[in-house]
C-alpha cells in the first residue's frame, strides 16, 4: 500500500473534522440539558403555580402571586428552555445560546448570593443551587471561547 501524500491529506482532514466534532458536542449537550430542564421546570409550574410555595416556603397565594409565578416561572422559563434546545440545533447558534445561558443564570447565582447574605437560608439547597448558578454559566462561557 503506497501511503502517499494524498492519504496524509486525507487524515489530517478526517482528524480536523472529527476534532471540530468533538468540540462541537459539549455545547449542544449543555444547551439541550438546559433547554429541556427548563421546559419541564415551566410545564411543572404553569400547571401548579403553588409548587413553588411548597419548594421554597412562602405562603400569601392572592391572584397576583400566582399569576406572576406563571408568568415568570412558567412562561419566561419556557421560552429560555425553547429557546436553548433551539440554539442547540445548530453549531451557528451555539455561541447566542452559552452567552445567553451565561449572563441569565450567572446573574441569578450572584444574585442568590446576594441574598443569602442579606437575608439567610433556611437549609442548603440555596448555596447548593448558587454555586450551580454561578459554576455552570461558566462552563457555559468556556465553551463559547472554545467555539472561536
Amino acid at each position: 500500500m503506497r501511503f502517499g501524500f494524498d492519504n496524509l491529506l486525507k487524515i489530517i482532514i478526517l482528524e480536523s473534522i472529527s476534532i471540530k466534532l468533538k468540540k462541537m458536542k459539549a455545547p449542544s449537550i449543555l444547551l439541550k440539558v438546559v433547554g429541556i430542564g427548563l421546559f419541564l421546570y415551566a410545564i411543572s409550574f404553569i400547571y401548579n403555580p403553588l409548587l413553588l410555595a411548597e419548594m421554597i416556603g412562602f405562603k400569601h397565594h392572592s391572584p397576583n402571586t400566582l399569576v406572576e409565578i406563571t408568568a415568570f416561572y412558567g412562561g419566561l422559563e419556557l421560552g429560555l428552555g425553547i429557546f436553548f434546545v433551539w440554539a442547540s440545533l445548530k453549531p451557528e447558534r451555539y455561541y447566542l445560546g452559552l452567552m445567553c445561558f451565561f449572563f441569565a443564570f450567572l446573574s441569578a447565582g450572584i444574585f442568590r448570593v446576594v441574598g443569602i447574605i442579606a437575608y439567610g437560608f433556611e437549609d442548603p439547597s440555596q448555596p447548593i443551587v448558587s454555586v450551580i448558578e454561578i459554576l455552570v454559566p461558566l462552563y457555559a462561557y468556556y465553551l463559547s471561547k472554545k467555539l472561536n
